[in-house]
């Protein structure tokens, strides 16, 4: 559309004069030393056509007639004139951005703000203060001090288009420097790595746990910032302390089921199926002990059972018993690393073998015992490495690790399939029997009575755990 009129920066309408373009050109022209008055016009020319063609109104705003200059310039191969109209521009944003601050400038400056949606919206002082008002319940004047300093950040710069995610940060610092440290706290956005985001996508085998990864990830931030004492994320950051299910705050940590036997081998998988179904709503870890009837099928060619095996295997880690030998582990015939051997005793050959093969294990005589079940609401560790006789340290990871208990079996309080059931923690870096080793559990024992919960020690720790762990060595 042909311009009529152009709208100002203070939101006046004003009639369009191509005189005012071609003398912007003019200016431009001479600041690198050609001043050519009959180019300016043509140039000019050359800019209405282009609002006549591009313009989807006849009242075009100012910053859009200077971007149609700029773009001419350009493919005129016009740089070095297009360089200096830029640079005036700039500095003129600039200086309208330092009067705005001091309050001296009413006008709109040249900002626009590209929210979630993909929507660009103007530059609001007006929507800042009152988002801080409403989310932080800051007083106006708190808001306002907010909110120059935010475009004190910006004042010195030429940017003319913002993200939501970046203003927020803006906030977030600004809030820091006006000494809301504690409304910055509350408000700060979660940092989710968009080089992990594009890993998970790229990596997972359907959408859905691409979804559950970032999920994950976003849970654990939020875990560590809002959920633990200074003290707990303290030891948590230094490797001291591991907390299972941050990344999953809503779900116990591990379930334990042995299935009844059955002579119909497939009626036992269904049964499984349900029970892994049923308890994956509930517990993060969900391990079912196949009764032996499954192995002996497999030990006589039953390969059929072999598929319905790895699928069972995508919900639960599944461990066939058995009394630990097998021909079976000689042409091991699964793929999933999540099926493996459940003994009643451990076996020093058999251990060695599942290790070559990477498979875990699972002993016990109540393994065998059908209608066992085991539940575990919270799984810690805590590394004591280094600290033999260093009581008082002792004294601070017992009482950091019950605190942690408490909290994580308060989000859980909600689920009353979790009622009851245990919370377990380790020990790591300390000898067995040593008398550091028994004052600490002592210490452990003794503070979660006090805080009216019973902790009961575990003997293995988990692979994840042994990798937290591990950064005290870093």
């Amino acid at each position: 559309m042909e311009p009529s009129t152009i709208v100002k920066r203070d939101g006046a309408v004003v009639p369009f004069d191509r005189v005012k373009v071609v003398q912007a050109i003019l200016r431009a022209l001479d600041a690198v030393g050609r001043a050519d008055e009959m180019l300016a016009e043509e140039l000019g020319q050359v800019v209405v056509e282009h609002l006549v063609r591009t313009a989807d109104t006849v009242s075009p705003g100012i910053e859009e007639v200077q971007d149609a200059v700029i773009y001419v310039l350009q493919e005129s191969g016009e740089y070095d004139v297009a360089l200096a109209y830029t640079r005036y521009r700039d500095s003129r944003e600039r200086q309208r951005r330092q009067r705005r601050i001091v309050g001296t400038e009413t006008s709109q400056i040249n900002l626009m703000v590209l929210g979630r949606d993909g929507r660009r919206r103007a530059w609001s002082r007006d929507l800042i203060e009152t988002h801080l008002q409403t989310q932080l319940e800051l007083t106006n004047k708190a808001a306002l001090d907010v909110c120059l300093a935010v475009e004190g950040f910006l004042a010195d710069s030429v940017v003319t288009e913002i993200s939501t995610v970046v203003l927020l940060s803006l906030i977030d610092a600004a809030l820091v420097r006006c000494g809301f440290t504690e409304a910055a706290e509350k408000l700060a956005p979660l940092r989710l790595d968009r080089r992990h985001m594009r890993q998970s996508l790229s990596t997972a085998s359907c959408g859905r746990d691409a979804v559950r990864e970032v999920g994950r990830h976003a849970f654990t931030q939020l875990s560590l910032v809002d959920g633990f004492p200074s003290e707990v994320l303290r030891l948590y950051c230094k490797g001291r302390l591991w907390v299972d299910g941050l990344d999953d705050p809503l779900r116990g940590s591990e379930f334990t089921a042995a299935l009844d036997g059955s002579s119909n081998p497939w009626q036992t998988l269904a049964t499984a199926f349900t029970l892994a179904t049923d308890a994956g709503r509930h517990w993060r870890g969900v391990n079912l002990i196949i009764p032996p009837m499954i192995l002996g099928h497999l030990e006589r060619g039953a390969m059929a059972l072999v598929e319905p095996m790895e699928q069972l295997a995508q919900i639960a880690n599944c461990y066939l018993y058995c009394d630990g030998r097998t021909p079976l582990l000689d042409e091991w015939p699964f793929r999933s690393k999540q099926i493996s051997i459940a003994t009643y005793a451990e076996d020093f050959l058999l251990l060695r073998r599942l290790q070559e093969l990477g498979l875990g294990h699972m002993s016990g005589p109540h393994l065998m015992q059908g209608g066992y079940r085991r539940r575990v609401a919270v799984k810690l560790a805590i590394n004591a490495q280094g600290l033999d006789e260093q009581y008082s340290q002792m004294d601070a990871l017992a009482m950091a690790l019950v605190s942690a208990a408490r909290i994580r079996q308060r989000s859980l309080v909600d689920n009353p399939a979790l009622a009851g059931a245990d919370i377990r923690y380790a020990i790591f870096g300390l000898p067995p029997g040593a008398p550091s080793n028994e004052y600490l559990e002592r210490q452990v024992v003794q503070e979660g009575l006090r805080c009216g919960i019973a902790l009961s020690r575990s003997t293995n720790l988990p692979e994840d755990a042994c990798a937290h762990l591990g950064r005290l060595f870093e």
